[in-house]
Formats: structure tokens, C-alpha cells, sequence
């Protein structure tokens, strides 16, 4: 398949933008490649911006977050928590930390953000945004071009620090080893204003599309204005939700409240949110994105779900994606973290990964789903007993399509690869199930196992992990429409991506019982792409300590009975099911926001969020 140009450029690295791993350090100046030598030719200095886009848009994917096995999902209540040495294993035990754990660089902490590749990478774009007019073969056009991209990278990190930490310290150039680094944190309202300063400045400057370059090569997965527009609205999203838009912050940090809190509700954030997502959609429109909907409309549910479905999150470079990390590593052995293989989805991994991986998915999160024909279904609950494995069968052939795109289960194959073998239940030993026998339980397999990203995949490894896809914009204007008391506006954007999933429209026009709607629909669409665990902490949902982040994490345990080697593939129904509660996991309300490394404060400059 092809892909884009740059990432052909990944793969080396350019010895100046090598940075200390703490922030309130000196930069380095080690290193044989000078500015001369990488601004010397385009070819060069693109290949320098190709790995700035490496470094700055991994963040919250494996190699961009501060473990180094599994996902976000595995801390937010989607799937269980892994291995004993995993992070997510940790930080579900014992909470997030300032302080390093053994998952982890010495600088960091036991959290779920590599808080000091921030400022490694933020220093290494503007490099880039510094140097690029040295260039000789590049006309002013594509130096514009560069600057701006730098500007949108920027953007990016500094609303993913915005989401993770509230205020930070704002850096608007690369540094000399003379310059003076002690920044404190920028207030809530300052980090938010040079963010979407930011956003301005790509806005303005990007193209819409990217043509071919020089030699006729794809440059595919640059910064397009969408992108930058897709930033500036998300960022405007966490703005206005609960956690940030009010009078009072989560924990009293006292002098410091305007590090984590606007210190006013101001109803005018969800109109400026709307006005921020409806750009996009605007943008995408005039520019050939659109939700992919094949076979239903307006009102309609899509009689192509599945593949619809599966072709948005999967696809490569399809109609939907607006940005996506393109880091298509396909080494099944590379311990780099970058690769299908870390973040535990891939059954191409090793013949034998699929079925010992202790990460499935929990009964906590199964329920979000909908039937096909728009009900909920019926689960087992706790302590209810024992029921056939037949009408697991019978309750998995009637979900709707995500759920089926999104995982295979104990005694059925994976919906989006038909007829390869490789995604069946027969190849392998495919039987998710816990060897258990009633009422004990034992964690990992969990209810299903996740396919998701891997729409018709084969033998593929790799898969391209989605930044902003459409339907989050759908969302962003369902969510904040009905903040804002349009109903009528809430309910059309939502069932664009309701009816795509090939369910009947919502009609709901309560406004709290709507919002809880667009809350689940977030879950399902956004399942495993790293939005719910962030989403939950800034909508501050009641349930958050119970069985979201924090509680007792529910599976369902299939009872072997004898079968060899615990394959389910072709007896599920001979075997029973029931769910139990396999651990419980830690939940403080320190946790709403990530911790600053305890390195980073011990500098006293840095002032830590509350609780840590």
C-alpha cells in the first residue's frame, strides 16, 4: 500500500535536535550535524521537519506516552490493565505519580504523558521555523509553508499539554545554552490563548491540499488548514467542558487555582466551540472530506456499517481522516513502541501474543454498545449465575456494527477480515476465554478481544493511528449544541455518526438525559483511540471512581470444562459464561490532571497540580 512521502524520512534522526529529557535544562549541543549541513539543500531540511512531525504527533500513541506496553484504554475502564510490568498494570494499582516507576525514563513519572518530549520536540519545530528561510533551493512559497507547519505541530503538543496538564510554560523559540530557562507555568487562559495563537498562524498559512512534489512523490499526512482548524476546535472543546469551565477547580491548588481552572463558568465557551467545529466542517466540504456513508443518509441508518465503519478508522489516507500518525512500522520485533505489536491489537504479532496478552475487553465498557436495531442488549451481571455460551452467541450475532468491527470474541471470527483465516477463531487458539471454574475469576481475556484499525489488514502489522477523524467533529457539535440548548442541532450532528453506525436516529430532547447519549456515542466511536480517557476527566462524570477509571473492572469468565487447550473455536456453546469482577483499580481526584515530574518541580520553578 502506498504511503506517504515522509514517512520514507522517518527513519533517520538528525543529530542536533538531540535535547536533554527535562525541560529546565540547557539544550544539548552535542552532535556532529551542524545547521549548516541540514539547511543546505530542501531535501535535507524537509527530512528535518519529516522528524519533527515523527516526534510531535506520536504523543498519547505507543512511544508518546509514559509506558511502554498497551494503551490509554487499558486506564479508562475500555480494557484490562496488562501484565504485572506494564504501566497501565501500575498506574490502575496505584494511581498516577510524580515520581518515576520501573516503566519509565529516570526524568519521568508514572503517568500517562511523556511530559518533557514536550519541549524536546516544541524546541526541535522551531529549529526548523528558524533555519528554513537558509534553505537555497526552496522558493518562499514552501518556506511559508514550513513555517506554518511548524506553527500547527506546535499547536498540537501545546493542546495536548492544555487537555493533560492545564497551564504550562510557554516557549516561543528554540534555545541558545545561554538563554534562561526558568519559565513557570503559564496560567490556564495564557496556555490557551498562545495554543489557538498557534492554530492562527497554521490556519493561515497552510494549503488546503498538498500537491505532488518536485520528483511526483505523495506528500499525503502533511498539516492541510483542516488540520490546523481541527486542532483549534478541539482544543476549544476541553475549554468549555466541565473540568476546565468553571468558578471552582477540581482540588483547591489555592494561589494556583488559574493553573487548572478559568475561575468562571462562561456558557460562551460552548458558542465558541461551535463556531470553531462548524470551520471544519466548511472546510471539509469544500475540500472532498466527508463522513463515509455509503449506504444510508439523512435519517437513514447505513446499510454499509461495517465496512464504512472499518474503512474510517482503517484505511489509509480515506475520505474521513483528516490527520493521521503515519508511522507504518511493520517489524513485529522492534522495541521502539511505535509498532502494532505494543499497542497489543495485532494477531500478526506473534502466533501465540493473541492469546496470552492479559488485555481484553471489560464488561464495564461492553454495555456502551448498542443491538443492531438501536436497543440496548442484556448482559450477565455479577453474581446472577451462570449462563449458556449459546446465548453469548445469539447476543454477539445481534450487536451493532462497531462492536463487531471492533473486536473478536470467544466463538466467533473477525467481522472486518471475512474469510481469512488468520482472523478466525479457528487459526490459532483463539478462545479469549478465562480458565475458570464458577465463581472464581481470573483477568486478561476479557469479553473480547480488540480488531479495531485492522479493516481487511491481511498479513498487515502496522496500522496508521487516526488524530482527527470527521465524526469527532460531529460530536464536538452534538456535545456542545446541547450545552449551548439546541436540541434540534445537537440531535442532527449526532445521528450522522448514530445513523453511519447503521442505527435508527435518536430522539431524545431532554438535555441531561441527550447528554448522556452523546457521551456513550463518543465511547463506542471513539473506542481505543485514546479520547476516553481524557473525555471522562473533563466531562467529570459522576461514575469516573466507579468502574470508569477507578471500582471493581468486570469480565466474563467462560467455564473450559475439559476442552483442550481452552479452544472455544467450535464448542462455545457447550461451555457457560458469567461475569465477575476480576480487580479493582485505584481513582484519586488529583488524577483529573496529569502530574509534572517530580524532577521538573524539585527545580522550584514548576508548580505541581494539586494532590501529587
Amino acid at each position: 500500500m502506498k504511503k506517504a512521502l515522509f514517512l520514507l524520512l522517518l527513519i533517520g534522526s538528525i543529530g542536533i535536535y538531540s535535547c536533554q529529557k527535562t525541560f529546565l535544562q540547557k539544550p544539548s549541543t552535542a552532535g556532529t550535524t551542524t545547521l549548516a549541513t541540514v539547511y543546505s539543500s530542501s531535501v535535507n531540511a524537509i527530512s528535518a521537519l519529516m522528524q519533527c512531525y515523527h516526534g510531535t504527533l506520536i504523543q498519547g500513541w505507543p512511544g508518546g506516552i509514559n509506558f511502554y506496553h498497551g494503551a490509554l484504554a487499558s486506564i479508562s475502564g475500555e480494557r484490562s490493565r496488562g501484565y504485572s510490568w506494564h504501566g497501565t498494570y501500575t498506574i490502575t494499582t496505584s494511581g498516577l505519580s510524580a515520581d518515576p516507576g520501573n516503566d519509565v525514563s529516570s526524568s519521568g513519572a508514572e503517568s500517562a504523558d511523556d511530559y518533557a518530549s514536550n519541549y524536546t520536540n516544541i524546541r526541535a519545530n522551531f529549529l526548523v521555523a528558524e533555519n528554513i528561510d537558509k534553505v537555497p533551493d526552496m522558493d518562499a512559497t514552501n518556506k511559508a509553508y514550513v513555517k506554518a507547519e511548524v506553527a500547527g505541530l506546535n499547536a498540537y503538543r501545546y493542546m495536548g499539554m492544555f487537555i493533560r496538564y492545564g497551564g504550562v510554560p510557554i516557549v516561543t523559540k528554540s534555545f541558545e545554552p545561554s538563554d534562561n530557562l526558568n519559565i513557570p507555568r503559564a496560567t490556564l487562559a495564557q496556555t490557551l490563548a498562545y495554543t489557538l495563537q498557534l492554530c492562527n498562524q497554521a490556519i493561515a498559512g497552510l494549503p488546503d491540499k498538498w500537491a505532488a512534489n518536485s520528483t511526483g512523490g505523495d506528500q499525503t499526512g502533511r498539516l492541510t488548514k483542516g488540520a490546523a482548524l481541527a486542532i483549534e476546535a478541539k482544543v476549544l472543546m476541553y475549554a468549555a467542558r466541565p473540568l476546565f469551565n468553571s468558578a471552582t477547580p477540581y482540588l483547591n491548588s489555592y494561589a494556583n487555582n488559574n493553573l487548572i481552572c478559568f475561575g468562571t463558568y462562561d456558557p460562551t465557551r460552548w458558542q465558541t466551540a461551535i463556531t470553531a467545529n462548524e470551520a471544519v466542517l466548511t472546510w471539509a466540504a469544500a475540500n472532498g472530506y466527508s463522513l463515509i456513508n455509503t449506504g444510508g443518509g439523512t435519517g437513514v441508518p447505513d446499510l454499509n456499517a461495517l465496512d464504512d465503519y472499518g474503512n474510517a478508522t482503517s484505511t489509509p489516507g480515506n475520505a474521513e481522516m483528516l490527520l493521521a500518525y503515519k508511522n507504518d512500522n511493520a517489524s513485529s520485533t522492534s522495541d521502539n513502541g511505535t509498532s502494532g505489536k505494543w499497542f497489543n491489537l495485532s494477531t500478526y504479532w506473534t502466533s501465540d501474543r493473541f492469546d496470552t496478552d492479559l488485555v481484553g475487553m471489560l464488561s464495564n465498557f461492553i454495555s456502551n454498545y448498542y443491538k443492531a436495531d438501536g436497543t440496548d442488549q442484556t448482559w450477565p451481571q455479577v453474581g446472577d449465575g451462570q449462563h449458556p455460551g449459546s446465548e453469548y452467541l445469539s447476543k454477539i450475532a445481534s450487536m451493532e456494527p462497531r462492536f463487531l468491527a471492533d473486536n473478536m470474541g470467544p466463538g466467533f471470527s473477525s467481522a472486518n477480515n471475512p474469510g481469512d483465516n488468520n482472523w478466525s477463531v479457528n487459526g490459532w487458539l483463539r478462545g479469549v476465554a478465562n480458565s475458570s471454574v464458577y465463581p472464581n475469576a481470573s483477568y486478561g481475556k476479557g469479553d473480547a478481544q480488540t480488531t479495531k484499525f485492522y479493516y481487511h489488514a491481511g498479513s498487515r502489522l502496522w496500522f496508521e493511528f487516526p488524530l482527527f477523524r470527521l465524526a469527532e467533529t460531529y460530536l464536538n457539535l452534538a456535545e456542545a449544541y446541547n450545552e449551548a440548548g439546541n436540541t434540534a442541532k445537537a440531535l442532527a450532528d449526532l445521528n450522522v455518526v448514530h445513523n453511519r453506525a447503521g442505527l435508527p436516529s435518536i430522539t431524545e430532547t431532554d438535555q441531561t438525559k441527550l447528554r448522556a447519549i452523546i457521551q456513550r456515542e463518543w465511547a463506542v466511536e471513539f473506542y481505543n483511540e485514546g479520547h476516553r480517557y481524557y473525555d471522562v476527566k473533563h466531562w467529570k462524570l459522576p461514575t469516573i471512581s466507579t468502574g470508569i477509571i477507578g471500582g471493581a473492572m468486570r469480565e466474563f469468565q467462560f467455564t473450559e470444562n475439559g476442552l483442550a487447550n481452552g479452544n472455544l473455536a467450535s464448542t462455545i456453546s457447550a461451555v457457560t459464561y458469567y461475569d465477575a469482577v476480576v480487580y479493582q483499580t485505584y481513582w484519586s481526584p488529583k488524577m483529573y490532571l496529569e502530574p509534572f515530574p517530580v524532577s521538573e518541580v524539585n527545580k522550584l520553578i514548576i508548580k505541581q497540580n494539586p494532590g501529587y
